[in-house]
């Protein structure tokens, strides 16, 4: 064998094996709320799969419909606002950072709940890979344990 044979196929067994040890940063992520907008399948997900009265931990997901594979979207913010009867709150706007391709993952505090349960309107705002600013919205209920 030549030196860069040698080489090429250390180097694709070497890339192969890094591959293999890179952890599913996202397998362990439950459901919350999801819809399709677009051609585009949006989630809310946790590690719990559920909300809880105070501050939450929580991701964006954005991927293509047909193939569940990431998109690039902009922009993102995501607003919660409570419904009490047919009233809705003032939203409560989550901060949140991209955590990769389509994955943006942050925190909001939904304070103490004083309904049971309590009834959220999540708004999802993005600039879709056009271009086009889009707005999707999905609902939460938490329930008190």
């Amino acid at each position: 064998m030549s030196i860069i044979m040698k080489l090429a196929t250390c180097s694709t067994l070497c890339g192969a094996m890094i591959l293999a040890t890179v952890p599913d940063l996202h397998a362990s992520e439950n459901t919350i709320a999801s819809g399709r907008n677009h051609g585009l399948s949006i989630s809310i997900v946790n590690d719990s799969g559920k909300f809880a009265p105070g501050s939450n931990d929580f991701c964006v997901q954005f991927s293509k419909a047909a193939n569940a594979e990431p998109v690039s979207v902009k922009d993102v913010v995501v607003d919660f606002a409570q419904q009490v009867g047919r009233i809705p709150e003032k939203p409560t706007r989550a901060h949140i950072t991209e955590g990769g391709i389509g994955h943006f993952c942050g925190k909001v505090d939904l304070g103490k709940q004083y309904y049971q349960p309590a009834f959220y309107f999540i708004f999802v705002h993005y600039a879709d890979p056009s271009g086009t600013r889009r707005k999707y919205r999905l609902f939460l209920v938490i329930k008190h344990e």
